[in-house]
């Protein structure tokens, strides 16, 4: 822990009240200053936008170095059942920094941009509204509903299994898998079942996605995998187990961020009706528009991201103590009284709208595009469908620092 005396806020960020609404906590942190110390979590928080822009960009916040760091403070026992995780986890380029990171990005150039993703928009419309209609057939029914299990998770699955060439049966363990990977990149280690679920998670993506990997080099597609291989073991290409890691990590954070950008969108539009009569009127899918991207404003995926420092400096006031963690709190900066008016309330027709939800840098979200063509697709598609949707319970968000994700949101779709 730090012995640099700084501004500090010491609250709890897994606190019950602070996973149910953070925005008081942060509102908290902008009037202490844009970076202040957490003793709570031993940590620095950067709040403020600007900071948080120039922290993008610091060489000296480093992600690399982070999971080692992991597996090695675990016991003996525990890193034998995280081995095959932490195979995957060593290939995200998101645990990396260049040139390391650089490699592993190259091979996605091609893959993940606007022009490329906007080719699988009528696949993608096709997935939603398929969903939908089961929805609105289940709601006729008088069934109980969550729209976290009935649309905002299998939604993203069905478009990665899309993505990955695999038929859309395989989208409900994509789904699944997720969930379940989910406990190893949270750190969930306190779970009675933690070393029977990682240990879980890293052997079965292996086996099963091994055979699609073994399916493609026979038979080649036009898909991701198929690009990915395209490159195995060339100078600067992948390895397989590199290729293995890529789709894992693909899979997790693209269907993490859409589910839980449309889950939490969807939470706030019900508390703003004149919003979601806005955003029932759009264009389902096409060019971005301004309603689009206040509500990734809003309501960030990404409540924070994990950095450590690599040498002692001072940023924004505050002296960073070499190996001192750090969080960069995106959903934070997105409320900056300084850089946004009225942050927390939803300004359809905000602009500009310098919004910090996909990062910076060469950290900037891979799959952003994907990501941005799901939500203009099924936001103004459910809302259009459904114009009278309501809660019908309490929310339950995910109990997490890192991600902003409803567990649970209990609708009805009529009044």
């Amino acid at each position: 822990m730090t012995s640099v005396r700084a501004p500090q806020c010491d609250f709890d960020l897994l606190s019950s009240e602070a996973v149910d609404d953070p925005f008081p906590f942060f509102r908290l942190a902008h009037e202490t200053g844009p970076v202040s110390w957490n003793p709570r979590h031993k940590a620095w928080m950067i709040t403020g936008h600007q900071a948080l822009t120039d922290a993008f960009r610091n060489p000296l916040l480093a992600t690399g170095g982070r999971m080692e760091a992991f597996y090695a403070r675990q016991a003996p026992e525990r890193q034998e059942a995280l081995t095959k995780a932490m195979e995957l986890l060593n290939g995200w380029m998101l645990f990396h920094d260049p040139p390391i990171h650089t490699r592993l990005r190259q091979p996605f150039s091609r893959s993940f941009t606007p022009k490329v993703m906007s080719r699988m928009e009528s696949d993608i419309r096709a997935l939603c509204d398929q969903l939908l209609d089961r929805l609105e057939s289940r709601s006729r029914n008088g069934e109980q509903l969550d729209l976290v299990h009935e649309f905002t998770h299998p939604f993203p699955a069905l478009v990665i299994a899309q993505l990955f060439g695999v038929d859309l049966s395989a989208a409900e363990w994509l789904q699944k898998w997720s969930e379940k990977f989910g406990v190893v990149v949270f750190g969930a280690s306190r779970r009675d079942d933690y070393d029977a679920v990682v240990r879980a998670a890293g052997e079965e993506f292996q086996s099963q996605m091994g055979q699609v990997l073994a399916d493609r080099r026979r038979e080649p597609r036009d898909d991701l995998i198929s690009a990915l291989l395209a490159t195995e073991n060339q100078d600067d290409g992948l390895s397989t187990i590199e290729i293995l890691a890529a789709c894992s990590m693909i899979l997790f954070a693209g269907h993490e961020t859409t589910s839980s950008t449309i889950g939490s969108a969807t939470a706030s539009l019900i508390k703003d009706p004149d919003a979601a009569r806005v955003i029932g009127s759009l264009p389902i899918g096409g060019e971005s528009h301004p309603a689009i991207e206040e509500m990734l404003r809003y309501e960030a995926p990404a409540k924070a991201m994990m950095r450590r420092v690599v040498d002692t400096h001072d940023f924004h006031g505050a002296q960073l103590q070499k190996d001192d963690a750090v969080f960069l709190m995106i959903l934070a900066a997105n409320r900056d009284p300084n850089v946004f008016t009225h942050p927390d309330d939803i300004v359809i027709d905000r602009n500009p709208n310098p919004h910090l939800t996909f990062g910076l840098g060469h950290h900037y979200c891979l799959g952003a595009p994907l990501a941005k063509l799901e939500t203009r697709i099924a936001l103004p598609a459910l809302w259009s469908r459904f114009p009278d949707m309501m809660l019908s319970g309490h929310v339950q968000w995910k109990p997490t620092i890192a991600d902003r994700s409803a567990l649970s949101l209990p609708i009805c779709l009529q009044p």
